[in-house]
């Protein structure tokens, strides 16, 4: 009746006084209630652009983009209508809209939520025509990795203050070499990263180059590492050359800091390319050393210093950082307190005594400080009691024994790389139940993995991830580890010559491994009884030009040898003992002078024969008698020349073949009479899952090679200029035609799975049929490439 009534009002009050009749109108329900609707409505609509525009900006989160301003400014204003809108309408469910019992609108109340609506719902369609509609992100340039903060660096006083020292150092224009010096695990490498990252972040340098020089002392390596800073490629082969080169090129920068990590003895800077004091003012080198002495009597430097001890309260506070703020609670707090200082300062102790033992209980935390109490060897020189106490609860905690073994192997052998642990392990059978090469892969990369992640093994300086790296105090205590446990010996030149133990083998007689490292005289027995013996490492010096010679019958009491590697050395004849090793699983004859090796024939059961880098002419027909090899290792064996046919289709068991990438290449090329071998005898190797290789010649690439079977490959056909590999790990192919054979007489390997693809030499119509032949096989492995058409090798 009420709404009868208004209505008859509102209908007057239209004729006799217009602009009353829209304040009116808002008492009439129907207006009342499409103004709540078209409000619900909009705010609906708001609602789904806001959630697909949050939908984009956390996709462009994930990406590493920022966000737009304008986008995060609508979003919070968005949010802003919606949570007023909502209250609105939470309020207006509540509200008294009726009077006189409900038999009347209230006149009061329905008016005002009217026009409230009314104005909310334009706010709101006015938010929402104002989205975004063109970018709701951007692209962002990463931060130099040495400019980023180091995570291994923690700010402590005591390291700040000597940071500080040597920025103020660098600035001196009087001051261009300066040495940071302490013990192994001290903290001396972490440091001098922070000194490079903050001198180019503060833009003291025009370049920052941070290179490891080790014991080895390797200058090529050292030299290669700073022409990679600068981006310069060597032509010369010679250390000489490239240290022209080198200092050449520094000395074109006008300020530059040169770090060299870990100095073991005097090194020439000259000889390495480094130019200094007055050859180059603006040229500062710093170095670190484990001792001052190693440089104050061969090497002039300006500035030293040293770097000691962490505080107590320095040392607790990073022995929480890792093992997790827990041990701050009532019940861990002490004894934790008491294993901190059973570290005695050291960070590398610290570290990794803390990760043992995070989320352990109680009762193992006492374990592990009764532990740290006990005194150490009485024949352990090279580090500090408690830094081998500490480092030994880690090995101790480790747990498993494949893990055991692996950190042993690799701190008393000094291997360094994935592919030589695997060999080596797989030659032990370290890894249970695993017989082929690929598991064992996979099983050595888990290994490493979760050894870096327990701080017993660190990611190499290259950051290669097939590259590993053990720090200098850790590797000590592997060493002392293995010798009392394993009898395991290991020794240089020096250790060896005048030992004891060694010249009247009443040590070594009883050993499982023996290692021995830059040997340069002959110091090997006639014989060397060691029956228990699994594994022998010898090298030579490659820094002594020497002839070690290996007695005739020195391997005839090894029966249970496993693995041998003998590195850098003249082998101008292998002893005939050799062959007497029934047992060989692995062995690894890199860099060496290899005449004759058709010894290798009488060991029936080797699984590895690693021959990389060696000088080799002719692959001896003998080695077709190792039925039960699994992996050949030809690689860079440039004078390889001889590949007799019918010795590698007998390999069956054959799961990986690397001839490359400078390396043999003369498939069926007559060579001295003798025709070599041809691709062909690859379709007999069913078993084959790794392969790298070279061939000169289209023609010899035989019909049927199916490259799906394989699951890594680095091939290339034709192309005599220089090859580097971008590694064994990818799938890569690159194929040369010639004027007489075209793509399609060619390409008759599968393309499935070919992650990195180059062809050369394309006719014209060779490009139709590839795009064909793609859309046929599909391409979604294919990350590069490389199409070039013939004669003028244009790129397509």
């Amino acid at each position: 009746m009420a709404e009868i009534i208004l209505t008859i009002v509102l209908e007057v009050v239209k004729c006799l006084a217009p602009p009353a009749y829209r304040q009116i109108s808002y008492l009439r329900e129907s207006k009342y209630t499409s103004n709540l609707q078209n409000l619900n409505t909009e705010v609906a609509k708001l609602k789904s652009e806001r959630v697909s525009t949050e939908h984009q900006v956390d996709e462009a989160k994930r990406k590493g983009e920022e966000i737009e301003e304008n986008v995060e400014n609508w979003l919070a204003t968005a949010n802003s209508v919606i949570e007023e809108a909502d209250k609105f309408t939470e309020d207006e469910a509540t509200a008294n809209k009726r009077c006189f019992k409900g038999l009347c609108p209230n006149l009061k109340t329905r008016p005002r939520l009217s026009k409230e609506a009314e104005r909310q719902k334009e706010a709101v369609v006015k938010v929402r025509d104002a989205r975004p509609v063109n970018s709701i992100s951007y692209s962002i340039i990463p931060e130099d990795t040495l400019l980023m903060p180091n995570k291994d660096f923690e700010a402590f006083e005591s390291r700040t203050s000597i940071l500080n020292e040597i920025i103020d150092a660098l600035k001196n224009p009087n001051v261009n070499m300066l040495l940071i010096y302490g013990m192994g695990g001290i903290g001396k490498t972490t440091l001098a990263k922070e000194v490079a990252r903050k001198a180019e972040s503060d833009k003291l340098f025009d370049q920052v180059v941070f290179s490891e020089v080790s014991e080895s002392r390797d200058v090529r390596k050292l030299q290669g590492e700073i022409a990679d800073k600068l981006g310069l490629k060597f032509d010369e082969e010679s250390e000489s050359g490239r240290a022209r080169r080198l200092y050449d090129r520094l000395k074109k920068e006008k300020r530059i800091l040169v770090i060299l990590d870990n100095i073991w003895e005097n090194l020439d800077l000259l000889d390495v390319g480094i130019p200094h004091g007055d050859d180059h003012m603006g040229c500062k080198v710093l170095f670190t050393a484990r001792s001052e002495e190693v440089l104050s009597g061969e090497m002039e430097s300006r500035k030293n210093f040293p770097v000691g001890f962490l505080k107590e309260d320095e040392a607790w506070s990073l022995f929480t950082k890792m093992a997790g703020d827990y041990v701050e609670g009532n019940e861990l707090k002490e004894v934790a307190r008491d294993v901190a200082k059973e570290c005695a300062g050291l960070p590398v102790s610290i570290v990794t005594v803390a990760r043992a033992l995070r989320n352990k209980s109680i009762r193992e935390w006492k374990d592990a400080l009764e532990q740290l109490r006990r005194p150490s060897s009485s024949n352990f020189k090279d580090v500090q009691p408690a830094a081998f106490k500490a480092i030994e609860l880690s090995y101790n905690k480790l747990g498993r024994d494949d893990l055991k073994n692996i950190f042993l192997l690799i701190g008393y052998t000094a291997i360094a790389s994935i592919e030589d642990l695997l060999m080596c392990g797989m030659g032990l059978g370290l890894f249970q139940g695993v017989n082929k090469i690929e598991v064992a892969r996979n099983r050595v990369h888990t290994l490493v993995r979760t050894l870096k992640a327990s701080c017993m093994l660190l990611d190499h300086i290259s950051q290669k991830k097939e590259l590993f790296s053990m720090h200098d105090v850790v590797r000590d205590v592997a060493i002392s580890i293995a010798s009392t446990e394993r009898n395991v010996f290991t020794a240089t030149n020096e250790q060896v010559d005048g030992c004891r133990e060694w010249s009247d083998g009443s040590a070594i007689k009883h050993c499982t491994s023996i290692v021995l490292h830059d040997i340069n005289t002959n110091l090997l027995p006639k014989v060397l009884e060691c029956p228990q013996l699994e594994l022998l490492f010898i090298s030579d010096d490659p820094w002594e030009y020497s002839r070690v010679t290996i007695p005739d019958n020195f391997f005839k009491s090894m029966i249970q040898v496993r693995v041998v590697n003998l590195t850098d050395m003249d082998l101008r004849s292998l002893p005939s003992s050799l062959g007497l090793l029934s047992n060989l699983r692995t062995l690894s004859l890199c860099w060496c002078y290899l005449p004759d090796l058709s010894v290798v024939g009488g060991l029936k059961k080797l699984e590895i024969l690693c021959l990389r880098d060696s000088d080799i002419k002719k692959l001896p027909v003998e080695v077709g008698e190792l039925t039960w090899l699994k992996l050949l290792d030809l690689r860079d064996c440039e004078d390889l020349e001889v590949i007799p046919p019918n010795i590698l289709s007998k390999l069956s068991r054959l799961e990986e073949l690397y001839i490359g990438p400078k390396s043999f290449d003369k498939w069926e090329v007559e060579v001295e009479g003798v025709k070599n071998a041809s691709l062909e005898e690859l379709k007999h190797l069913p078993n084959l899952t790794s392969l790298e290789l070279r061939a000169r010649d289209v023609s010899t690439l035989p019909r049927g090679l199916l490259l799906e079977k394989l699951e890594r490959y680095s091939i290339r056909i034709g192309d005599d200029g220089y090859w580097e590999s971008t590694g064994i790990g990818c799938r890569e192919f690159s194929l040369e035609l010639n004027n007489k054979i075209c793509l399609k007489d060619s390409l008759i390997v599968q393309l499935q799975r070919i992650e990195d693809l180059e062809l050369w030499g394309l006719q014209e119509q060779d490009v139709d049929y590839f795009r064909n032949e793609l859309v046929k096989v599909g391409s979604s492995h294919l990350k590069r490439l490389w199409l070039a058409l013939n004669p003028a090798e244009s790129e397509v």
